[in-house]
């Protein structure tokens, strides 16, 4: 990880990191251009000097933190072609995610629109609306030839990211697995495809194309030749500089065909990552500056060169942005949350929000607003900082600041319409099973409500939990070693002093049953169901383990109730009906064998 931070760091975080990268390392949860020299702007990027629209690449990062790139203050540098770029653009230093979370933030970069008013606030819970308007579809509708490459499923088209897209082209997926990883491919393959996509379509067209690498997200693994010299025992680093060196085969490709001066590139990070900093290890529970914080620079052929920008800015930013140098309709200010970053607002503030404890957890909800003066957050625990003064985050000043212009921002950006969630259509909870996992982060039904980001409420602050969020990440490392006594052990630890939480009920459930242990598995399932965060994987769960204990008129109604909630699953289909004809009811049996058969396509 990281060893020079952009920003200064408190004693003892080197050490804290090192042990967070070991840790974090067995974690589920990522050319050759001329460089010049110029003074940093004060407004942003210069715009194209031809008045002829430019084709567009972006590059979105899963899971990179803004140190870890050498053209934020990473030494030994192992991000040479990020950080070219940075030198032929323009860097911007005070970039922040509108979520810890990978699919709401490329939600937000692609609509231009925050989750408060997208609606998609997790991962794996329900797609973006067919109402959304995407950056892809206004390019497509002017002509422009689009194309997406995406490095996990966490993206898959199912949940709505496709609109606009020509082609969108996503990892194969796996059958059923028993850890928590998400089903990936390696940046080299995600490149590859998007060059034989650069090989064979009209080049009398521009273009907008998308490439995801997920290379540094957990569990890191990167090739062999990124796990020596001064990346040895770094392995997160070693997936970003593998991932730094695959982007730069695609922007030589683009230079070869001519095309890399007729091109804006913007590359971003979706999230950070954490390695101990508040005792979060990975992402997505807290929004401090370790997951919050992100990369973001634009490079335009003909724009300023070497420049840093200070001021706040957002993924929602990328919509804006993109359109304007190609060209496209400008979005109408109420109709998006973005800016363009040709010339950003002075005294501006950005939002964030994590729902991820509030889904997962049963804890409150996080949701804030930073801008030049202060960073706020709300929750039952409310927090202000200083990050002028205060980078690493460890002097709460919300008893002595006043938090009402925060709030005033976040309440007018809350009153803004939402997109219709109604069109969104439905995830196969199979898909879902690939995003969460068996068992993985035991969130309420896709149909609930977040509350609003300023609702008051007794659930605890995910910073009042600590201990137990720590506690969980390690029985999730567990599970997912095959270690399911010692994950228990850990997570009775949490259920003593938090005894409704979702996801410790799930993931211990899942150890009970995996360890043969199906009287103890019931009642935690039930719990669950009586919660009302049931998702299908619980009732299948329930029904796995009322029927070893021979009680199979109830397994029956737990699967049937598994079948309502994802009526295509075929694990289910495949344990009940042989149950329905153990309990002699057979033409029940038939018709679900018959169902069977037809999404099986046999």
């Amino acid at each position: 990880m990281p060893r020079i931070p952009c920003r200064p760091r408190l004693p003892g975080t080197a050490s804290r990191m090192a042990r967070g990268r070991a840790f974090v390392a067995a974690i589920f949860l990522a050319t050759g251009l001329a460089t010049g020299l110029a003074t940093a702007l004060a407004t942003g990027c210069s715009k194209p000097r031809s008045g002829e629209p430019l084709s567009a690449l972006l590059v979105t990062l899963d899971t990179v933190r803004a140190d870890a790139l050498g053209c934020y203050g990473r030494k030994p540098a192992v991000t040479q072609n990020l950080d070219l770029l940075a030198r032929e653009g323009t860097l911007f230093e005070d970039a922040h995610c509108v979520a810890p979370s990978t699919l709401p933030s490329h939600a937000s970069m692609l609509t231009g629109l925050y989750p408060i008013r997208h609606t998609v606030r997790h991962n794996g819970l329900h797609p973006l609306p067919q109402s959304a308007r995407t950056l892809a579809e206004a390019a497509r509708e002017k002509g422009f030839e689009t194309a997406a490459f995406v490095g996990s499923v966490v993206l898959a088209d199912s949940f709505g990211l496709d609109q606009g897209f020509d082609v969108y082209d996503e990892p194969s997926r796996a059958g059923p697995s028993v850890t928590t990883h998400f089903d990936e491919r390696p940046a080299s393959q995600v490149i590859d495809a998007a060059l034989a996509w650069l090989a064979r379509r009209d080049r009398s067209r521009p273009f907008f194309l998308w490439v995801h690498l997920f290379d540094p997200h957990a569990p890191y693994a990167p090739p062999a030749e990124f796990r020596t010299g001064a990346l040895a025992g770094e392995p997160y680093l070693g997936e970003i500089a593998f991932a730094d060196r695959e982007l730069g085969r695609l922007l030589a490709a683009l230079r070869k065909q001519g095309w890399l001066e007729r091109t804006a590139v913007l590359a971003v990070a979706d999230h950070g990552e954490a390695f101990g900093e508040h005792g979060e290890i990975s992402h997505g529970t807290y929004c401090y500056e370790p997951t919050l914080r992100v990369p973001l620079i634009l490079r335009l052929p003909d724009g300023e060169h070497g420049a840093r920008e200070h001021r706040p800015v957002s993924p929602v930013d990328v919509y804006p942005t993109l359109a304007e140098v190609m060209g496209l309709p400008p979005p109408r200010a109420d109709e998006i949350d973005g800016v363009s970053l040709l010339a950003p607002p002075a005294d501006r503030g950005v939002y964030f929000e994590s729902y991820y404890a509030w889904h997962a957890y049963g804890w409150s909800p996080i949701a804030g607003w930073l801008d030049e003066r202060g960073k706020y957050l709300h929750s039952s625990t409310p927090e202000i900082f200083d990050l002028s003064d205060d980078p690493s985050e460890q002097r709460n000043l919300a008893g002595r600041l006043d938090s009402s212009r925060y709030e005033a921002a976040i309440a007018a950006l809350a009153a803004r319409p939402a997109l219709a969630s109604g069109d969104a259509g439905g995830i196969d909870e199979t898909l879902q099973r690939k995003i969460r996992g068996l068992g993985y982060a035991g969130v309420e039904d896709a149909r609930a409500v977040e509350p609003h980001p300023l609702a008051r409420t007794d659930r605890p602050s995910p910073a009042q939990r600590n201990l137990e969020l720590r506690r969980l990440t390690e029985a999730l490392v567990m599970v997912n070693a095959g270690r399911p006594v010692e994950a228990a052990a850990r997570l009775d630890q949490v259920l003593a002093v938090d005894p409704d939480n979702p996801e410790a009920l799930d993931l211990s459930s899942v150890c009970a049953i995996r360890t043969s242990r199906y009287a103890d598995a019931v009642p935690l399932l039930e719990r669950i169901v009586a919660s009302g965060r049931a998702r299908a994987p619980t009732h299948y769960n329930l029904g796995l383990a009322l029927s070893e204990l021979g009680r199979l008129d109830q397994a029956i109604a737990a699967y049937q109730r598994a079948l309502g909630i994802a009526p295509d699953e075929p694990r289910v289909l495949q344990a009940l009906v042989p149950l329905l004809r153990r309990a002699g009811r057979e033409g029940e049996a038939s018709a679900y064998e018959a169902k069977l058969r037809k999404i099986q396509g046999s």
